[in-house]
Order: C-alpha cells, then sequence, then structure tokens
C-alpha cells in the first residue's frame, strides 16, 4: 500500500490490461503473509461465502477492486483462485458498499486490510463517517471517533473472518502443495434431512419385503 493508502495489485503490471485509476504495482504473494499460500478458493466458493454474485466478483476481479493473490486472472478461460484473505476482503468490501460507502473509499478500506496478514484482520474493525474509512484495532481508536459526534458506520472484519472461516470449512478448495481439489468437511444433517433420510429407508425396506 502506498502513502495515499491505495490498494496494492498481486500480479505484474505489464500483465495487466484494464488498469484503473487507484492500480499499483505488487508481489504475487505478501513476504509477511505466507499462512494464506496453503488453500485456494475458486471463484464460485468466494463469491457463495462473501455474499456476492459471481458476475459482481468478477467485475471486481477485471476492474482490480479485488484481485484474487493466489491465481489471478489471465484473460477467458483461466481459473482465479482466491486466498482465505481475498473471501474476507470481499465480505467488507460488500457490507461497505451495501451501506452506501463509495467506492474511493471502499478502495482505501482494500488497501487497509491487504497490508496486514490474514490472522491480523481477526482484531480490525473498519470505520466510515461518510467522508473518510478509518482502521481501528483498538476500543479506544473507535470509541475516539464515535466520540467525535460524527455518525459513524462500522464494519467488524473480525466477525467477518471467523463467519467466513466456518463457512470455507465446508467447501472444497484447491491444495496448493499438490493443486489437487480437496473436498469439504462433512456438513451436519438438519432434522428435517434426517427425517427424510428415515422416511426413505423405511419405504425401500417396505418395498423389499412386499417383493
Amino acid at each position: 500500500m502506498d502513502q495515499s493508502g491505495r490498494l496494492h495489485l498481486h500480479v505484474r503490471l505489464e500483465d495487466r490490461d484494464d488498469l484503473n485509476e487507484y492500480a499499483v504495482q505488487g508481489e504475487l504473494f505478501s513476504l509477511t503473509d505466507n499462512e494464506d499460500a496453503t488453500r485456494g478458493y475458486r471463484g464460485t466458493v468466494a463469491s457463495k461465502v462473501a455474499g456476492i454474485t459471481y458476475r459482481q466478483l468478477d467485475y471486481w476481479a477485471r476492474k482490480q477492486i479485488v484481485d484474487p493473490s493466489i491465481t489471478p486472472s489471465h484473460g477467458s478461460g483461466s481459473r482465479r483462485l482466491y486466498s482465505f484473505k481475498d473471501v474476507v476482503i470481499l465480505a467488507t468490501s460488500k457490507k461497505l458498499l451495501d451501506a452506501g460507502v463509495n467506492l474511493q473509499n471502499v478502495t482505501t478500506a482494500i488497501g487497509f486490510l491487504v497490508a496486514h496478514t490474514s490472522s491480523q484482520l481477526e482484531h480490525i474493525t473498519i470505520m466510515c463517517d461518510g467522508e473518510q474509512v478509518y482502521e481501528c484495532t483498538t476500543n479506544e481508536q473507535m470509541m475516539e471517533l464515535l466520540n467525535s459526534g460524527r455518525a459513524v458506520f462500522a464494519v467488524s472484519v473480525g466477525s467477518l473472518w471467523h463467519q467466513i472461516r466456518e463457512a470455507l470449512d465446508h467447501e472444497s478448495y484447491v491444495d496448493l502443495k499438490d493443486h489437487q481439489v480437496k473436498n469439504a468437511v462433512a456438513q451436519p444433517i438438519d432434522d428435517l434431512t434426517a427425517a427424510r433420510m428415515r422416511k426413505n429407508l423405511e419405504a425401500r425396506q417396505q418395498q423389499r419385503q412386499s417383493a
């Protein structure tokens, strides 16, 4: 992130064909965030868990608003891979936009988040007073903004962090060590599904007995 708080991209500048005014050159991986380089999530999973449409995800990637840090897209047919941290940033951006925060301030907030490791995001709250966005890591910082008398909107990145971590545990991912797709952890069966399974099993047993 540069001094203006703008977002660093995660791919070489010469590979870009649609740079916008907020884009500056960056690295593929942050040297301090290797923890994100173990699992990759495809766009369908990232959009689902972040609560956005795949079309919106694709638009953000093409405009380099939120670009996948593991495998960026290099044209039609290429497959993007998002990190856990990317999905947290996607969800935070969605919350800010839904609250009416303009794209420039959302981009600034993204710049704040990109500068941290994924584990550090657990302790961050993004606040906006309608004109600027602020990165808060302590209760004192949040109280200072709340006591300023200005209307303030807040997004708890930490809360999203936990929600997304839990949600991704039930989604398939690409293991970056062997580049194989791994199945999700089996999801618990709810009472209604269990009742339907019992009913179907009983029906099949009755059919076998009457045959």
